[in-house]
Formats: structure tokens, sequence, C-alpha cells
């Protein structure tokens, strides 16, 4: 009797263990099937937004990407020169365009960029990489201020960030990707002559549009599947060649720049091989283009230029994002930022961003 009992026990006891074991064996094998079916999936496609050089034309920009984030695309990575390294450093920490379309406006740029440079004589051998009147710091601490003061991996903002320059020793082109994002861009927007050179890490940088004014090939190495480019240069550049290669260093070199212009045969290929190319007409505007109504105009040609760039932005975000077709765009007018962007602009970084920019406009 014992022994039968002992036994009957025993059965109940494994029997228990068993419906016990039995939900997580299920719940192992959903486990099992779900991240098999992840590993199946294929990834969206990659899209870059790349933002050219243009001084004051940057205007221009913040107008055609407003019709960027309309579209609904989502932004996995930015690229910038110049200017465009100004508006695509803000955009990768949080900003949307409407509100650099507001801190644009408020600013004094010719007091934020006339901060002179104090005269020192020094022979002419002494003279490191190219001489300029502007030191930028003024304008460099601001913008840190707008950037919280980020010093880190550039694949580690919000959106992923490249700054291109040029390293005036050897006159070759750098693609800046870590360290302090607004000396990066400061570097990025040294014109030659206007504002004294960057050093950075043995380099003295000045402005990334001598050798490659529109980087689309850089977001291509970043592994873009899709580039919309916003192009600042005037029009008549889209035609023009280069008249050889550079055989000077340092300050003369930036005089042959100016003859032999290699830039702008890389200008070309980059130019057809953007997927969407945004070209606002800029014509009669030029680098210090500032004044109130200046900004105003090329801020409106921009935002033109946008709209007639919609339906290819509808054809890439289709191709994009298949399942979401004929839904509303959580990207259009009001929203806060691109859908299912990395940057989404309703996070806690877009509003200390809005903090920043409010606080952007004093002096």
């Amino acid at each position: 009797m014992k022994r039968f009992l002992y036994v009957l026990m025993l059965a109940l006891l494994i029997g228990q263990i068993a419906q016990a074991e039995s939900p997580r064996k299920t719940n192992a094998r959903t486990r099992n099937t779900r991240q098999q079916t992840l590993q199946h999936q294929v990834p969206r496609p990659r899209v870059a937004l790349v933002v050219g050089g243009g001084g004051a034309k940057g205007a221009a920009a913040i107008g055609a990407m407003k019709a960027v984030e309309a579209s609904g695309i989502p932004i996995d990575m930015v690229v910038g020169t110049s200017a465009g390294a100004i508006i695509t450093g803000l955009y990768a920490v949080g900003y949307n365009a409407q509100q650099l379309d507001s801190i644009y406006r408020a600013q004094d740029w010719i007091y934020l960029l006339s901060d002179m440079a104090a005269p020192r004589w020094k022979p002419w051998s002494k003279v490191k990489g190219v001489p300029g009147m502007m030191r930028g710091e003024r304008f460099t601490q601001k913008l840190d201020s707008l950037l919280g003061g980020r010093c880190c991996s550039f694949d580690s903002l919000p959106i992923p960030l490249r700054c291109v320059a040029v390293d005036v020793r050897d006159f070759r082109e750098v693609t800046l990707d870590s360290g302090n994002v607004a000396q990066a861009i400061r570097a990025s927007m040294s014109v030659p002559l206007a504002f004294t050179t960057v050093e950075h890490d043995s380099m003295l940088l000045v402005d990334g549009g001598l050798l490659n004014n529109l980087p689309v090939d850089v977001a291509r190495s970043m592994g873009a599947d899709y580039v919309i480019a916003i192009d600042l240069m005037d029009a008549k550049r889209a035609t023009q060649q280069s008249r050889g290669e550079m055989h000077t260093r340092g300050l003369v070199s930036i005089l042959e720049w100016k003859y032999v212009r290699p830039d702008l045969d890389k200008y070309q290929v980059n130019r057809r091989d953007a997927d969407v190319l945004i070209h606002p007409d800029v014509e009669g505007y030029h680098g210090a283009s500032f004044s109130e109504d200046d900004t105003r105009q090329l801020i409106a040609r921009g935002e033109e230029a946008g709209r007639a760039a919609l339906d290819k932005l509808a054809e890439i975000r289709q191709r994009v994002q298949p399942e979401q077709k004929g839904k509303g765009s959580k990207g259009s007018k009001g929203s806060k930022g691109l859908s299912g962007s990395k940057g989404s602009r309703s996070s806690k970084g877009s509003r200390e961003s809005e903090r920043r920019a409010l606080k952007f406009g004093d002096k």
C-alpha cells in the first residue's frame, strides 16, 4: 500500500513539473520563431539628406527641408559642407525645419560672424595654413550652446552626421565624424581668407566646399541607399568643368583654386548621383546675403523648390515605406519631425532643442 501511494505521488509530481515546463517550451519556441522571422525580414532602405555650401544661401536649404519633412521620408543620416554643415549639424541633434527657420531669422549674422582676428605680423615661413580676417569664436560659442556642447562620435547623435572640410596642408578632402560638433562645423565653414583655419588632429582645416560642395559621395560611403541633396550653387556651375589638377599648397593653393576649380568635376558627379536633387533658384544672391529681406526671399525660394520636388520625394517615400501608402504623413505641416526617423522631433531631445532655440536669439 505504501509503495502504491509513493508511486502515485511521484506520478502526480512529474505531471505538475511537465505542466510547468510546457509553457516555457512554448514561449521558447515562440521566441525562436520570432527571432527567425526578424532575421529574415529585409531592412528598409536607408535615406541620407545632403546639404551643400553656400553661405547665406543656406536659408534656401531650410525652406527646401520643409518639403522633405512634409513628405514623411525617414532620414537616417545627414551630411553637410560649409553652410550645409551648420544646417545638418543642428538637424542631427533634433531641430526640425521650422525651428531652423526661426533660429535663422532671429540672428544678427553680421554680428555673429564679424569678430575680427587680432592683426599679428609673422614671417611668411611661420604662417600656419591660410590667414583669415575673422576668428569665428562668437559664432562657434553660439553654435555650441545650441548643440549642447556635444563632443562624441557623430554616429551617436540622434541622426548620424558627417561634416566635410579640407586640410590645406596637402589640399585633401577630410570627412569629420567625431569630436566637438560645433568645432567640426566651424572647420567646414572656414572660408579661406575670411575665417582663420581650424587646427584639428595636426590638420589645418578650411571650408570643405573647396573640394566637395555637395557631398553625395560621402552619404553613399555611409551606406545610404537613397540620397536627397539640396544644392545651393549658382545654376551656371551645373555645367562647368574643372580646368585641371592642383599643384600648390597653403595660401598659394587658394589662388590656384580660384582658376582651376578642382571641385567642379566631383560636383557634377554628385549632382547626377543624387536620387532627388533640390536646387533652389539663388540667382542674384551671394554668401553674404544676410539681410532680413534676403533671408525671407531665400527661404521662400527654397520652399518653392521643395514643393516642385514633392512628386519625386513621394516616390522615394513609397520605396522606403511601401506599407504606408495612402496614409497621412506624420511629417506633414505642424509635425515635430520626420516619421520614423532616428531624430524624432517628439523626443525629449527635441524639447531640449526647442528650449535652446528660444535662447539662441539672444546675444
